[in-house]
């Protein structure tokens, strides 16, 4: 993480003036629930498209598992690494394409957690009870037992996206937008690996302000993950706000939810919530955006905690 900032520091010190407000639109980060990570799971896009803007961006995921029902236990980290691209080929139109890679390394993030939980009066749940730095899985209904696989793969993507601006009048912004997505067979999912997905975004902005709204349907060719039958489809909803202060800093709070997909694992046949706080630096044509993700409601079928640094160029 430390080289995403190094090179971020590089393209600000010669980064031409481009655009003041170029990224004002939503954080497009994307989920860490154990599940919902390894199929496709839609994000904010953008509502309005400026032609001619190409924008890359490096994103550097790490979360925390930490899920004990009744029917799992799950302590592990995983780390993903993505890189995107984004490209109005109009005012209307909008191409963009990314590719993840997606681990099991040691994140280091279990005495944050624990500190976290313990300085907001939050349960433990369990954490403080069992050694640091565990990647261990425990299924007993589908007589599933792994321990000591950090460092592994579990899933390489390639998605790919097309958006085309609906609607566009004064504060208002409307999208609508079509992904595809391919996942590889170091996902541990069992069947097809495409998945797809359609979705509106919504933009209303005033000022140093920003509303954003989101809906998609998502489906996925894969059958089962952890032996237990997946879903077919799923629904997906969010809302977003985001504040800028002067030129150069925005925060933003982002909140999504979406379907549950193994209705025979626990919690994992409820709904996934998560909120998500950001900051945003931007300068010229480069924004350095950190985000911390927390889950909420059920919380033992995402993320306890996640972390993202990212970077993003506007050429």
């Amino acid at each position: 993480m430390k080289a995403v900032w190094i090179l971020g520091g590089l393209l600000l010190a010669t980064a031409p003036a481009h655009g003041r407000y170029w990224a004002d639109g939503p954080l497009m980060v994307r989920s860490q629930a154990p599940v919902k990570s390894l199929v496709l799971s839609p994000i904010f896009r953008p509502a309005s498209y400026t032609q001619g803007d190409l924008v890359a961006d490096a994103a550097f995921y790490a979360a925390s598992i930490w899920a004990v029902d009744d029917d799992y236990l799950m302590d592990y980290y995983t780390i993903q690494y993505r890189f995107s691209l984004l490209w109005s080929l109009s005012d209307r139109w909008q191409l963009g394409a990314s590719i993840a890679s997606h681990t099991t390394d040691d994140a280091h993030l279990d005495q944050l957690t624990l500190s976290f939980h313990k300085l907001f009066g939050i349960s433990q749940n369990g954490r403080d009870q069992v050694a640091k730095h565990r990647s261990y899985l425990e299924i007993p209904k589908a007589d599933l037992l792994i321990e000591d696989f950090s460092g592994q793969a579990i899933g390489r993507q390639l998605e790919l996206s097309l958006g085309y601006a609906l609607y566009h009048h004064h504060r208002h912004d409307l999208s609508g937008t079509v992904v595809v997505a391919y996942e590889d067979d170091t996902n541990p999912r069992s069947g097809g690996g495409w998945d797809g997905s359609v979705q509106l975004d919504y933009q209303y902005a005033w000022r140093s302000n920003a509303l954003y709204l989101m809906g998609a349907m998502a489906w996925t060719d894969g059958d089962a993950i952890f032996g237990f039958d997946m879903e077919g489809s799923s629904w997906h909803w969010g809302l977003g706000y985001r504040r800028r202060f002067g030129e150069r800093h925005q925060l933003l709070l982002e909140y999504n939810a979406s379907d549950g997909i193994l209705p025979d694992l626990g919690q994992f046949a409820n709904s996934v919530h998560e909120i998500n706080a950001g900051y945003r630096y931007q300068v010229r044509n480069l924004a350095l955006e950190g985000v911390i993700m927390e889950n909420f409601k059920y919380p033992d079928n995402s993320a306890d905690v996640a972390l993202v640094a990212k970077i993003r160029y506007k050429f």
